[in-house]
C-alpha cells in the first residue's frame, strides 16, 4: 500500500461468514481475513466477534484505527442506511432493527458507513472494476437470488426506502411461480441461480426426465444445483439445453426492462455470467434485441464482473471511500 494512499476499513457481513479487510483508494486490498458467522447466536456476539477480527487485522496490518479514513459495512438488506440498522434479512431473520453500523462505530472509534451487497457491488464496480468512472451503469448479483446496485450520473441510487435496485422481485410473468418474497412470477423466481434450481429438480422428478443434469448432481435430485444446470447444457445434454434457451429469454426480458428503465451504458452481471462466459453472453445479447430499443439497447454494455471473489472486500472497501467523498 503507497504511503499517501488513505487506509480504508471494509465489513463484508453475510449469513455465514463475514470478511475484514484493510485496502486502499486504488482498490489494492493490504489484508482480508474472514470468520464463520451464525446469526442464531444472536447480533451481541456475532458482532463481538467482527469486532474482535477488525481488531485482529489492525494489527496483521500494522496499523490503529487512527490510521483508517474510514470502515464500509456491506450487509445483506433490507436496511435502513439513516439509521444503520438491519431489519431481518431472509438469511439473518433475528436481526430485526439491529443497529449494526452504530454498535460498530461505537467498538472501534471511527466513521462508519453501511449499504447493502448488492449497492456495495456496484460502487465496488464503479471505483474498481472494467467499467470504472462509468456514470450509469447496473451491477446485478446474478447468483443465488437476482439484486442490482444502480449508479446513475455518477451517483448510487438508493430508493426512499432504500430499496431501489430490487430487480429481482419485479413481476416477469403475472400470476407465474411462486416466489419466497410472496410474489409470484420474480425475475429472480425465474434467473436467480436457487430458484432455478429447484425448478428443474422439481421438473425433472415430476416428469421421470432423464438428464445429464441428475448425473451432474450425483444422482442425487436433492444435489441439483445451478452449477449442474450449467454443466449439462455446456456438455449439450438436450434438457438442459431446451431449459438453457428458455432461461436466457427469461434473462433478456428481465434485462430488457432493466435497460428501457434506466438506460444505463453498462450492465455488469455477477457469478453466473461469470462462470457461463460466452455461452451466456453471446446468446443474451442475441436475444435483447426482443425486448429493448435500439438506441438504448445499443447503447448499453453488457460483460461478466471482473472482481468475482473480490466484490464483497472491494465492496466494503468502496461503502468506506463513498463516504469519503
Amino acid at each position: 500500500m503507497e504511503k499517501n494512499e488513505r487506509k480504508l476499513l471494509g465489513i463484508d457481513v453475510g449469513g455465514t461468514k463475514t470478511s475484514v479487510c484493510i485496502g486502499d483508494e486504488s482498490g489494492k486490498i493490504l489484508v482480508s481475513q474472514r470468520i464463520v458467522t451464525d446469526p442464531q447466536n444472536g447480533p451481541d456476539e456475532c458482532i463481538g466477534r467482527i469486532l474482535e477480527l477488525c481488531k485482529r487485522v489492525l494489527v496483521s496490518a500494522d496499523l490503529k484505527i487512527d490510521d483508517i479514513c474510514a470502515v464500509g459495512i456491506a450487509a445483506p438488506g433490507p436496511l435502513d442506511t439513516r439509521t444503520g440498522s438491519l431489519h431481518s434479512p431472509p438469511n439473518m431473520p433475528a436481526w430485526d432493527n439491529v443497529p449494526l453500523r452504530d454498535m460498530i462505530a461505537k467498538g472501534l472509534g471511527a466513521i462508519v458507513a453501511m449499504n447493502n451487497d448488492a449497492n456495495a457491488g456496484a460502487l465496488a464496480e464503479f471505483y474498481f472494476g472494467r467499467e470504472k468512472g462509468t456514470e450509469n451503469l447496473v451491477y446485478l448479483t446474478h447468483s443465488t437470488g437476482m439484486g442490482a446496485g444502480v449508479i446513475v450520473n455518477g451517483k448510487l441510487l438508493q430508493g426512499v426506502t432504500d430499496t431501489a435496485g430490487e430487480v429481482g422481485h419485479f413481476v416477469l410473468v403475472p400470476n407465474g411461480p411462486l416466489c419466497p418474497c410472496g410474489l409470484k412470477g420474480c425475475f429472480e423466481v425465474f434467473c436467480g441461480g436457487r430458484s432455478t434450481a429447484n425448478r428443474l429438480r422439481t421438473k425433472i422428478e415430476r416428469d421421470g426426465v432423464k438428464t445429464a443434469i441428475l448425473e451432474k448432481a450425483g444422482g442425487k435430485p436433492e444435489n441439483i444445483d445451478f452449477k449442474a444446470f450449467l454443466s449439462a447444457a455446456l456438455d449439450g445434454d438436450s434438457f438442459a439445453l431446451e431449459e438453457w434457451n428458455t432461461y436466457i429469454r427469461h434473462l433478456a426480458h428481465g434485462i430488457g426492462i432493466i435497460i428501457m428503465t434506466l438506460n444505463p451504458e453498462a450492465i455488469i452481471l455477477g457469478t453466473i455470467a461469470v462462470h457461463a462466459g460466452a455461452f451466456l453472453l453471446d446468446p443474451l445479447k442475441n436475444a435483447l434485441v426482443d425486448y429493448t430499443w435500439g438506441v438504448p439497447g445499443k447503447a448499453c454494455r453488457i460483460s461478466p464482473s471482473t472482481l468475482e471473489g473480490k466484490t464483497g472486500d472491494l465492496g466494503a472497501i468502496a461503502i468506506a471511500l463513498g463516504a469519503l467523498s
